[in-house]
């Protein structure tokens, strides 16, 4: 057997029972109603991390197939640190992360030879680019979904 038990207040006649001023009312309302609407929070643009491991390799703007003006294919000057070329697989903009350089790339360029898991990174001396060499470097490729 189940008992319900209930409190009623009973005000007297003369006695009127507590109101809360218009603008409380208000304020109450406006926050039951954000609360009830609950909007995710905008993170910005989601991306994701994809980890490869690339043929690295060094070019400058005076090497075969460049104008000798770093121009890029994407229209925009070379700079050492952050210009990168990749395949037309990766988008232009997309960053790429080299932890073992310390540098994050942007990718402006592209090449003839860069096709596949290949990477190519902008210097301004030639001698820096062929010090470089070829390297197998880690990298984490950026994209913005």
């Amino acid at each position: 057997m189940l008992i319900l038990i209930a409190v009623i207040t009973i005000y007297p006649a003369n006695v009127t029972a507590p109101t809360i001023p218009m603008e409380q009312t208000q304020t109450l309302d406006l926050v039951k109603a954000k609360r009830d609407k609950v909007k995710p929070i905008s993170r910005g643009a989601v991306e994701s991390v994809e980890r490869r491991v690339m043929i690295c390799t060094a070019y400058t703007k005076s090497d075969f197939g460049m104008n000798g003006k770093g121009l890029t294919a994407s229209g925009t000057h070379v700079l050492q640190g952050r210009t990168v070329a990749a395949d037309r697989s990766i988008p232009f903009g997309t960053r790429i992360s080299i932890p073992e350089l310390g540098m994050t790339l942007t990718v402006e360029d592209r090449g003839a030879a860069i096709k596949g898991n290949r990477l190519d990174l902008y210097m301004d001396k030639r001698e820096d680019a062929l010090a470089f060499g070829v390297r197998e470097l880690e990298v984490f490729i950026r994209r913005e979904k």
